[in-house]
């Protein structure tokens, strides 16, 4: 199996969170456009620093509807379209939800057999803050990532290495 797998869906909260939340804009359409690099270490298929980088661009308009298109050196080009506030979706392996926290800060969880990924950003204004967590069920000691053909890998905590985002 590919460590693309392994970064695929992590890649798409990301790219959810890039979504700015205030409405104070101008228009019924805001954007973000964000990136993040990482490393992933992996039992299972066995590789070590393998290089992570995402890219791209998302939307939400006043009807709290999501747009978001990506490119990922793990998962390639994706689009995804979202409802903000709606029930976790299914996902190989887990859900996926995307909630609103406040009027400037969206999060974007990804429930994983082992583990959830957590995609935390604010906006305001032309400021722009983003926040990756991956943390362990209790019990679980190792990180498992599930792709969409099912197969499962299991790693160490991805180690992310560095966030942007801005809003345009």
């Amino acid at each position: 199996m590919k460590i693309s797998t392994i970064c695929a869906s992590a890649a798409i909260i990301v790219a959810i969170l890039a979504i700015p939340v205030s409405v104070e804009a101008a228009g019924a359409t805001i954007r973000g456009r964000f990136s993040y690099d990482g490393i992933a270490n992996c039992q299972q298929p066995a590789i070590r620093n393998f290089p992570i980088h995402a890219e791209g661009t998302a939307s939400l308009s006043t009807d709290r509807q999501a747009s978001i298109d990506m490119t990922s050196s793990t998962g390639g080009r994706s689009r995804l379209k979202a409802t903000l506030g709606g029930k976790p979706v299914e996902a190989p392996g887990g859900s996926t939800g995307l909630k609103v926290i406040g009027s400037h800060t969206l999060r974007a969880v990804r429930d994983y057999p082992n583990n959830v990924a957590i995609v935390t950003m604010t906006i305001r204004g032309s400021s722009c803050a983003m926040t990756l967590d991956n943390r362990l069920k209790p019990g679980k000691k190792v990180y498992t990532f599930v792709s969409d053909s099912g197969g499962v890998s299991y790693c160490a905590r991805p180690q992310i290495t560095r966030t942007e985002c801005v809003s345009f």
